[in-house]
């Protein structure tokens, strides 16, 4: 046993073998920074590579350009539409309300002359739209700007309107536009064709529609002798003095010239309407800046709910 154990002792001892260690392989991206500020600024993307090989949306249908045409201006797009299929189609006006619309564009020998002439109609109501010969005007887009203008009007007061005029010259008195005789004429061509223009003139028209409504059968023949009176609803001069104001200053000098205030109904419609798109509180001034007024115009045309 010893001789075994002095063997085993006097043994060579086995060569120590030295551990392997493995060489770390070469970097080949930076390490992974979890604060997206600071990968950013580094250089590297915000979100995972793998996150970015799916969209997040399905992609678009490629767009026809007159699908194109829809989505930049859908108004003038629902004009060409209509010209070009001679059918009704939806009109969605910038109040949010859509009704069908249809334009016809008359033959040049029916029309006379080098005029342009379109028959407009609107739910129900129609109009004629001409466009004198020599106005260098965009036809899709005045089309499309009175249709708008006309859509936002009253239903029972639309039938002030039968026909429009567009003229390239500028009116000798500088007006930019005129109304009268259910007829509204612009002047220099489509630039004047705006949508509180539009409503000031037709409030003419309506002015005249409804002082007529209020005639009584006495009155009518009185009128006749004597002439009609200003086209304001009844009530209005007293409203208007009673408001103890004026619009504009366009206004008070047009009172302060005829004595009366048709100017100021017109000018007045067309306030109300930019005060019925605007919004509560520009509703709201306007109810307290021109009290008696706005009884007559919210009877006339009571605020959307």
């Amino acid at each position: 046993m010893l001789t075994k154990l002095l063997s085993r002792a006097l043994a060579p001892a086995p060569a120590l073998q030295t551990p392997k260690v493995s060489t770390p392989a070469p970097l080949t991206a930076p390490p992974r920074i979890q604060n997206t500020a600071v990968r950013a600024f580094q250089g590297t993307s915000g979100f995972e590579s793998a996150r970015l090989t799916k969209p997040l949306l399905p992609p678009l249908p490629p767009l026809s350009p007159g699908d194109l045409g829809k989505l930049i201006n859908p108004r003038r797009a629902a004009v060409e539409e209509a010209l070009a299929t001679g059918n009704p189609v939806p009109f969605t006006n910038t109040d949010g309300k859509t009704e069908q619309v249809s334009v016809t564009q008359l033959p040049g020998g029916v029309a006379g002359g080098g005029d342009d002439v379109y028959v407009v109609t609107v739910g129900n109501d129609r109009f004629t739209v001409r466009v004198e010969e020599g106005a260098d005007v965009d036809a899709e887009a005045v089309l499309a700007q009175v249709i708008d203008s006309y859509s936002e009007t009253p239903e029972d007061l639309r039938g002030s309107l039968e026909h429009v005029v567009i003229k390239g010259e500028a009116d000798p008195e500088g007006a930019a536009a005129r109304a009268g005789d259910g007829t509204i004429t612009f002047y220099g061509g489509e630039a004047n064709v705006t949508a509180d223009i539009f409503h000031h003139e037709i409030g003419h028209l309506i002015g005249r529609q409804v002082e007529d409504a209020n005639d009584s059968w006495l009155s009518g023949i009185l009128e006749k002798l004597a002439g009609e009176p200003p086209p304001i609803p009844d009530g209005w001069a007293d409203a208007a003095a009673a408001d103890g104001n004026h619009l504009n200053d366009y206004t008070e000098e047009s009172f302060e010239d005829s004595g009366v205030y048709t100017e100021d109904f017109a000018e007045a419609w067309s306030e109300y309407m930019r005060a019925l798109d605007d919004g509560p509180e520009a509703l709201a001034e306007f109810e307290r800046t021109y009290p008696e007024r706005s009884e007559i115009l919210e009877d006339l045309y009571p605020p959307p709910a």
